[in-house]
């Protein structure tokens, strides 16, 4: 049996949709800045919405995304 691995897809972790009406996507990252860096620039697309970065925490090697609809799309 063989398994694919997916292209440019990554496991998150939604939240509720917080008091502001907010939503946020939670990534674990298993090797720190290094890995991180690599997301900070990118726009990820979770069940129709869009998040781009928001923050990162050191201490327990998780980011967040919050939803972002202020996307421009080059042509």
């Amino acid at each position: 049996m063989n398994a694919t691995i997916e292209k440019n897809q990554i496991p998150v972790v939604p939240t509720v949709r917080m008091d502001d009406g907010s939503h946020w996507l939670t990534i674990d990252i298993p090797n720190g800045w290094d890995d991180v860096k690599k997301l900070t620039k990118k726009v990820l697309s979770f069940e129709g919405r869009r998040y781009t970065f928001s923050a990162w925490n050191s201490d327990t090697l998780r980011c967040y995304f919050r939803e972002n609809n202020s996307i421009a799309k080059i042509s």
